[in-house]
């Protein structure tokens, strides 16, 4: 077994506790609310996270126990303004509708799987209804591939050198 410090690795902090927060934000909720509507007794059961550091990816598996997603609701789930929190709970993903006063829901993960996407990874979940849902976030190790870029983005003049050409001394041209 490999141990924490042995599982170092480098990325943008604020996109990866922006995922890795939305991911374990998820699963809290539907852990909790699972225990509260079954009206267990005990210990609520944990959240499992196991962190991988491979040649190429490191990879981020969040597993739960809370219920999991019926199939038929999978694909709602990547869709923006979509949330799975109940209207009566108080959460806010980013905070309320200046205009309407309304709270804004259901950013949370298509934007950390755009983030992934962004950044060369993935983010996939894999349900199994009446469990719970295991969540595996797929990161490139920085330095391989930072960035998905369109290819007319990446051949656009900001990528291009832009340092003057270099002249010869002792040239007049």
């Amino acid at each position: 077994a490999m141990s924490f410090s042995e599982c170092n690795f480098t990325y943008v902090p604020h996109h990866l506790r922006y995922m890795v927060g939305e991911l374990l934000k998820n699963s809290c909720r539907a852990t909790v609310k699972r225990y509260i509507e079954k009206g267990s007794k005990g210990t609520i059961p944990p959240i499992k996270i196991v962190v991988v550091k491979g040649k190429e990816d490191v990879t981020i598996k969040i597993a739960d126990r809370g219920g999991g997603i019926p199939r038929s609701k999978m694909s709602k789930i990547w869709k923006f303004a979509h949330s799975t929190a109940a209207s009566d709970e108080n959460e806010t993903d980013f905070g309320v509708d200046e205009f309407t006063g309304a709270k804004i829901r259901g950013f949370g993960l298509p934007l950390a799987r755009i983030y992934a996407r962004y950044l060369g990874g993935e983010l996939t979940l894999k349900s199994l209804e009446g469990y719970g849902v295991d969540a595996y976030l797929h990161l490139p190790r920085l330095g391989d591939a930072c960035e998905s870029l369109p290819l007319q983005v990446q051949f656009s003049p900001s990528n291009l050198n832009s340092n003057p050409p270099r002249r010869a001394v002792g040239s007049m041209n």
